[in-house]
């Protein structure tokens, strides 16, 4: 794992590994917008490794796309494990019975061997206006030259876990869609107990809703704490926190949570990078008079977490927080070279070089 960026002492900060660009195709909503005018493509590809995004959007893409009219003559389903070519060919080129359309869905198609997307290249090249395809998938290989035709005649939508930063907009997205509101700092909670999976943001979602009152609308941040408080786990985000406010007792019982859950010990050491590196970038816009509204545009935080970010950065002079980023990159050395026997021993050290820092 490679955490650190080049910075220099100038003020910058370290920071996490900048993202690769994500693709721009059309967003789920924009296809569902075009699905229910009636503006049908001939070709669909829905693949990325958000798994529960995806699996709601195939569902509802099938039940559009599918006639309703003999729908059990008209939509067939195969599977690359047990694709045959020639047989879905035949079956893309019948006329459908009794309705204007057909559907075929390859369920998998990341499991495709080459030979077997050569043989569906023909099938592309020369659509069928009565019939649609639809194919699903996890790991596309967009290089190949039928995912990619697939995305120039059709349209190929992406499922992709959101990053950090973008969790409270699909929060947001996603209690819209069950006709609800989110109080702002219950979407900030949120983030901070569960993380970007959307799976358990939606499954912690449905208790929440449970837990509400019948006839009750918003989800309010008391019902957020009140049912995650139970049962929820240590999380990258709290583990970060209580090492950035130098609570040492509390990160060494966190992080001893966190890695008995069987997480990442990867994970958290970025994570916490990332924390340092913004209380760095705090204390030059702070110095530079930055408001903490700004700080929190400029940085991409919650106003609801942004007085704690702050209140940390007051506290460790600019000295005390680029030694707290040799330490991270000491046991970032440290976890890559010494093997998995060490890692509780590198991270217990790594919490008290942390915590002992003298504030500024």
């Amino acid at each position: 794992m490679q955490i650190f960026a080049r910075s220099d002492r100038t003020g910058k900060a370290l920071s996490v590994n900048s993202k690769k660009s994500r693709s721009r195709g059309p967003s789920p909503e924009q296809i569902r917008t075009q699905v229910e005018k009636g503006q049908l493509a001939p070709f669909y590809l829905v693949y990325g490794l958000e798994e529960y995004g995806r699996t709601a959007f195939v569902r509802w893409l099938m039940d559009k796309l599918a006639p309703q009219q003999a729908r059990e003559f008209n939509m067939d389903v195969f599977r690359a494990a047990q694709f045959d070519s020639l047989d879905m060919l035949q079956i893309y080129e019948s006329y459908p019975m009794m309705a204007e359309r057909r559907l075929v869905v390859l369920q998998d198609c990341d499991g495709l061997a080459p030979e077997q997307c050569k043989a569906l290249e023909t099938l592309i090249d020369r659509p069928v206006e009565t019939s649609c395809l639809l194919l699903v998938g996890a790991k596309v290989d967009m290089r190949r030259r039928l995912f990619q035709q697939v995305g120039k005649l059709g349209q190929a939508i992406e499922f992709r876990p959101p990053y950090d930063r973008e969790v409270p907009e699909w929060i947001g997205a996603q209690v819209r869609s069950m006709g609800l509101s989110i109080e702002s700092a219950a979407v900030d909670l949120l983030r901070m107990y569960v993380g970007n999976n959307p799976r358990e943001l939606v499954s912690e979602l449905e208790k929440v809703t449970t837990f509400m009152g019948e006839g009750e609308t918003a989800i309010t941040r008391q019902a957020v704490e009140t049912v995650t408080s139970v049962s929820r786990q240590v999380n990258v985000f709290e583990l970060a926190d209580a090492v950035g406010a130098r609570k040492a007792h509390i990160a060494l019982s966190l992080l001893n949570r966190y890695l008995d859950q069987g997480e990442d010990v990867n994970r958290a050491l970025a994570m916490i990078v990332r924390h340092f590196s913004l209380l760095l970038k705090i204390r030059v816009h702070a110095e530079n008079g930055a408001s903490k509204e700004e700080m929190a545009r400029l940085l991409g935080i919650s106003p609801f977490f942004m007085s704690s970010y702050i209140d940390q950065a007051k506290r460790q002079n600019v000295g005390a927080l680029w030694r707290s980023m040799g330490f991270l990159r000491q046991a970032d050395w440290q976890l890559r070279s010494l093997g998995r026997r060490q890692e509780r021993a590198v991270m217990d050290r790594l919490m008290v070089n942390l915590c002992a820092r003298s504030p500024g």
